[in-house]
């Protein structure tokens, strides 16, 4: 298997095992929950794009899982001692970097398709329930799921920087709301500034779409990542001295 892939394995099933991993899921589904349908009884019945409302809800929500997933990715590696070893072990910093980066994605999307898979319960509680058009849902989710890898990839760079865990999960939360925060507007139908959303994604959700987004979101990714391995790359020449 490739050294990647193992490391990927190890990581997820490590997380999956571990109550933490399914109480962090829990607890994003229950605000991301508690956000949408406070959005829509606020609203009153007067949104017009459900899809960009739930996904908007689901962006600014994820700081909770990024930060959570990726905080221990090669922070928790230095507080246990475990990431020398790790270092001049037989796999290359890409594939080290990739594996980590793979499984805190993985883990995250997992987390957004348990949050998506209640969104019939979130809608029990509108009246009326606003209309819900599945391909606009659809691609609303995929372009949240891209700005969710673009800050896994933050996240593990910001782990590799970071001497602890808690230190790591910080700085990503506050880089992760700091990115929706830049992308904040209103959604047509609420009337008021009710609720702040990332203007982009909730475009994407009504069947509109920049393509320079999608752009962005992917060079933000490879950059980061290109970031990550140099670290390591210095790091592991460093403890080769």
């Amino acid at each position: 298997m490739n050294p990647a892939a193992t490391i990927w394995k190890r990581e997820c099933l490590g997380a999956l095992r571990s109550p933490a991993s399914w109480w962090i899921v829990a607890g994003f589904t229950a605000v991301a929950g508690l956000r949408f349908t406070s959005a829509l009884r606020i609203a009153a019945g007067t949104i017009e794009h459900m899809p960009a409302v739930f996904c908007t809800q689901l962006l600014l929500a994820l700081c909770i899982p990024v930060a959570l997933f990726t905080m221990g990715l090669f922070a928790s590696e230095r507080a246990n001692g475990t990431l020398e070893p790790l270092m001049t072990a037989p796999v290359s910093d890409a594939q080290v970097v990739l594996g980590k980066f793979a499984a805190a994605f993985t883990l995250v999307f997992v987390s957004l398709v348990f949050a998506s898979l209640v969104l019939p319960v979130y809608m029990a509680y509108a009246a009326p329930a606003p209309a819900c058009s599945r391909p606009s849902l659809y691609t609303g989710f995929a372009v949240v799921a891209l700005f969710a890898a673009a800050w896994c990839a933050a996240g593990t760079l910001v782990s590799l920087l970071s001497p602890h865990p808690a230190a790591a999960a910080l700085a990503t939360a506050v880089f992760t709301l700091g990115c929706a925060a830049a992308f904040t507007g209103n959604v047509p139908g609420f009337g008021e500034r009710l609720v702040f959303l990332p203007t982009d994604v909730a475009d994407f959700a009504r069947g509109s779409a920049d393509t320079r987004v999608l752009f962005a979101a992917v060079s933000a990714i490879v950059f980061l990542l290109f970031c990550a391995v140099r670290v390591l790359e210095s790091r592991r020449w460093i403890t080769s001295k």
